[in-house]
């Protein structure tokens, strides 16, 4: 006699339920997600704080390397004011109000993405500190061709007579404006993560595909 057969189950395995819940990267992306929401309300409420070293970066590049045209760089909480070196009857001329948070808002993501990866908390408060560093150099970097951008297109005709006798070239300044404006606030900061934390990306692919 043949034997009887079973009767199909709709229920899954247990290595279907293995491949659900076990998803580190998933799970650990929906909780940065979560965390995003605190790092944004840090990255506001502190702004002036993390402002600081950035802005003292933009000073030290603008009037460094061209000291005949950039006096000065004030901040004023999270936004500066660069002084221009050209005097008009009515007062030195000075780009009021810049707006540097939107090239750093790189900080709240890194802070939602290193606080959701597991680690000890010293290295999570090492990473936040490099993520720090590494997203205010883009910040700079940001407010520096922002500044240029001004001086080269807005500020007649001081401004594009002083350019004009500099290496840098209109063309040379738009597109670093546009790569400090559009791509570097939003790639860096993921990079700087996936380097930080690669060994711990290199074991959970590497584990699932075993």
């Amino acid at each position: 006699m043949s034997e009887p057969q079973r009767p199909e189950s709709n229920e899954p395995s247990n290595d279907d339920e293995i491949s659900i819940s076990d998803n580190p990267i998933k799970e650990m992306f929906l909780l940065a997600i979560l965390y995003l929401p605190l790092g944004f309300f840090l990255w506001f409420y502190l702004a002036s704080a993390l402002m600081w070293f950035p802005a003292r970066l933009t000073d030290w590049a603008l009037t460094g390397l061209f000291p005949e045209i950039f006096r000065d760089v004030v901040q004023f909480g999270y936004r500066l004011e660069i002084q221009l070196q050209f005097v008009r009857p009515e007062g030195r001329i000075a780009l009021a109000d810049r707006e540097i948070m939107i090239y750093a808002w790189g900080m709240a993501l890194l802070f939602g993405l290193i606080m959701a990866t597991p680690m000890s908390i010293k290295r999570r408060l090492a990473q936040l500190g490099i993520g720090y560093v590494v997203v205010s150099f883009v910040t700079a970097w940001g407010a520096f061709w922002d500044a240029m951008k001004e001086v080269a297109f807005k500020v007649q005709p001081e401004g594009v007579a002083a350019i004009a006798q500099t290496a840098v070239s209109p063309t040379m300044i738009a597109l670093f404006y546009q790569l400090g404006y559009l791509m570097l606030p939003a790639v860096v900061p993921l990079a700087t993560w996936i380097l930080m934390n690669r060994p711990f990306l290199e074991d959970v692919v590497f584990t699932r595909k075993r």
